[in-house]
């Protein structure tokens, strides 16, 4: 077998375990970006889980109004549920503080506001997009996936960012190249508080450098 043949056995075996463990799951929320990582999710929780999937997207200045528009169409292009809950993310003063801590604070908020969801929606579990690449010691807000007990299965299956791409183009993605881009927020100079006013000056530049479909780089993928 050579080297080519056998990754792909390996991915095929891995996207195996992952449909197994998605269906384990019975009903679930996704955390959605509209990244590589949770729009792969996206498609493989609704193609499994039916009516017992949603993905929910945070409305917040932290997301452009090209990057809410993306997950919108790409929800609608492979008929997945799909909703925005607002998040007023920059009414909490962790967060604004901007210190090493800020993306954690993000990352409680709005994991809390998916698990009310969840809740109040009757869904038995909520769903990120973290892979094996995604390290626990670089990223705060991956702490928040075990204290809130958020299923993360591309990392539980051991997808790399590659491997997410590959199934990605096999299951005909129109995300499967979408290039990585960072949160806003990120960046924002240590220690400079947050704002609407610094927010919308990244946002601004985001939208004049970008070419082509970019995919979010942060803790909710």
């Amino acid at each position: 077998m050579t080297q080519a043949s056998s990754s792909m056995a390996q991915l095929e075996q891995q996207a195996a375990a992952l449909r197994q463990r998605i269906a384990q799951l019975d009903s679930a929320v996704l955390a959605f970006s509209g990244g590589v990582d949770s729009s792969l999710l996206a498609a493989l929780g609704s193609e499994i889980l039916g009516d017992k999937f949603i993905a929910l997207t945070m409305r917040s200045p932290l997301m452009t109004a090209e990057e809410l528009a993306e997950c919108a169409h790409f929800c609608t292009s492979y008929g997945i549920a799909h909703q925005f809950l607002d998040l007023d993310i920059l009414s909490n003063p962790d967060f604004i503080r901007n210190d090493a801590l800020r993306c954690y604070y993000c990352k409680r908020d709005i994991f809390t506001q998916l698990k009310s969801f969840a809740v109040t929606q009757g869904f038995a579990q909520i769903m990120d997009g973290s892979n094996s690449d995604d390290d626990p010691s670089r990223r705060p807000g991956m702490r928040v996936l075990t204290e809130q007990g958020i299923v993360s299965p591309l990392r539980e299956e051991g997808f790399t960012k590659d491997q997410i791409r590959q199934l990605s183009r096999q299951m005909g993605l129109s995300t499967w190249d979408k290039q990585s881009d960072s949160c806003l927020a990120t960046r924002v100079a240590s220690g400079t508080l947050l704002s609407l006013d610094t927010i919308a000056t990244q946002a601004t530049r985001a939208a004049t450098s970008h070419n082509g479909h970019h995919d979010r780089k942060d803790d909710n993928r």
